[in-house]
C-alpha cells in the first residue's frame, strides 16, 4: 500500500465527488454529469464501481456558476456530493 508524506506542490484545483442518483449511477447518467460540467470548462471521470464522477474544477472556472450547478443537483436529487479538496478561492466563491 502507498501513502503520501508529503505535498510537494498545491495545486489551484479543486476536487468534487459526486454520487449520482439519476438511473442508478448509470454509465449514462454519469456522462451526463461530466457534459454538464464541461461546459463550465470542468473535467470529469466517472467511477462505475461506485455510480459517482469526479471533478476536477480548474481556478479559471467560473467557481460560483459551477458551485450552482452542485448545489441545484443536490436539490434535484440528482447527486449528492462531496469536497475533497477545495482553495481559498473556493471558500470565497462559497461565500458569495
Amino acid at each position: 500500500m502507498r501513502w503520501a508524506r508529503e505535498v510537494v506542490q498545491r495545486s489551484e484545483n479543486c476536487a468534487t465527488r459526486l454520487i449520482v442518483f439519476r438511473d442508478g449511477g448509470s454509465g449514462a447518467a454519469r456522462q451526463s454529469v461530466i457534459n454538464a460540467f464541461q461546459a463550465l470548462d470542468v473535467d470529469g471521470e466517472g467511477v462505475e464501481r461506485f455510480g459517482m464522477v469526479a471533478l476536477d474544477v480548474p481556478p479559471t472556472a467560473d467557481l460560483a456558476k459551477v458551485q450552482r450547478l452542485l448545489s441545484h443537483g443536490v436539490a434535484e436529487e440528482w447527486w449528492d456530493m462531496e469536497e475533497g479538496c477545495v482553495t481559498a478561492q473556493w471558500r470565497v466563491a462559497s461565500a458569495t
